[in-house]
């Protein structure tokens, strides 16, 4: 009993370590939970933490004492930053600082005092112990810092399949037939946890870029745009990002936008390892107003051809990450079918769930 628990929260802890960097990436905000990367909040929270996080909702009431985590780039404000309330109120902005730190950071020029909607979660707390797993967001911090490595993918193969095959070795013949059933559904969940972690990898390989721009008869600027506001009927090349391949692994890159307005000068290209290419797009002021484009540079393992990520890109940037990712994970999800205790059990459940939904419907 004990060690299914012990497996079940390994599984959980995971899922968190793989789920909350693609959401945080997907929704533009720390969210679930986050990696603590500098010491300004030790010791109560130190680099390779990985502490929870809960939403703040519109109208919440922020107190003194609560750690918070707030952005506000346009004010000076650009990285995310977990500090705790020490003073101030909502209408005039808090005062923050981490524990660490001997000042508050709004006796620096580039913090203002921090707006409620800023902050966009809380630490909860136990007393004046957060929640947290010690030391474990190493493991995201690690994989981060070498995105650019050639071996990156091939050792953590590499570890997995080491640890599987000392696993069944150091088993007796006994315990294996006991556990053989059993083995085949970690199969199952090793291979969706190994699918998401490929596809969290080309996730944060890609850019997600959103830009505001305008269209008038007479030109001029936007606050926060380097467009600004186009003449109707004009056009003009912007450059979308300059990307280089560091990792020793050729990939696809597929670039997708939400505009019509926007004509993507090369939709799709590939990338040696060291090879540079410029991201270029032409917009085309055809319809007055202010409009904000989204722009997705997706980059892609090679797991499947270009011209299939292509089509199903065509469908679906999202359905192309999904189906890429899962391609080679297919193997561990087929191992279980090499044992014909396995499929005999598998047969004899689903003619079971058969058999229940024929007679529901008579």
């Amino acid at each position: 009993m004990l060690k299914y628990i012990g497996i079940t929260i390994m599984i959980v802890i995971f899922a968190i370590l793989i789920l909350s960097p693609v959401l945080t990436l997907l929704l533009d905000q720390p969210t679930l939970a986050v990696t603590i990367r500098s010491y300004s909040m030790a010791p109560l929270m130190t680099r390779g933490d990985m502490v929870f996080i809960l939403p703040v909702a519109e109208g919440s009431n922020l107190t003194s004492g609560a750690i918070i985590v707030y952005r506000a780039q346009e004010e000076g404000v650009r990285d995310w930053t977990m500090h705790r309330i020490v003073g101030g109120d909502a209408e005039s902005g808090f005062i923050t600082k981490g524990d660490a730190n001997e000042r508050p950071d709004q006796e620096s020029p580039r913090y203002p005092p921090i707006e409620t909607e800023w902050v966009k979660g809380v630490v909860p707390t136990l007393g004046n112990v957060p929640f947290k797993i010690p030391l474990i967001g190493h493991l995201p911090l690690m994989l981060e810092e070498n995105m650019d490595s050639p071996v990156l993918i091939p050792s953590f193969l590499g570890i997995l399949a080491v640890i599987l095959v000392i696993d069944e070795v150091t088993k007796s013949k006994k315990r294996q037939r006991k556990e053989a059933m059993q083995k085949h559904h970690l199969y199952f969940i090793g291979a969706a946890a190994f699918a998401v972690m490929m596809g969290a990898i080309m996730l944060i390989g890609s850019l997600f870029i959103t830009f505001p721009y305008g269209v008038d008869k007479n030109p001029g600027a936007i606050t926060g745009s380097e467009i600004g506001v186009l003449e109707l009927g004009t056009s003009r090349e912007i450059e979308l990002a300059e990307l280089q391949n560091l990792g020793g692994i050729p990939s696809y890159y597929l670039v997708v936008s939400n505009d019509p307005q926007v004509e993507l000068t090369n939709s799709d290209f590939s990338l040696r390892d060291g090879e540079k290419h410029e991201v270029l797009a032409t917009v085309h002021a055809r319809e007055e107003g202010i409009h904000q484009a989204n722009v997705t540079i997706g980059m892609f393992l090679p797991f499947l051809p270009p011209g299939a990520i292509k089509m199903l890109g065509g469908i679906s940037i999202w359905l192309a990450f999904a189906v890429t990712a899962i391609v080679p994970a297919l193997p561990m999800f087929c191992v279980p079918f090499f044992d014909s205790r396995f499929r005999k059990v598998y047969v004899k459940k689903w003619r079971k769930k058969k058999d229940k939904i024929s007679s529901v419907f008579g």
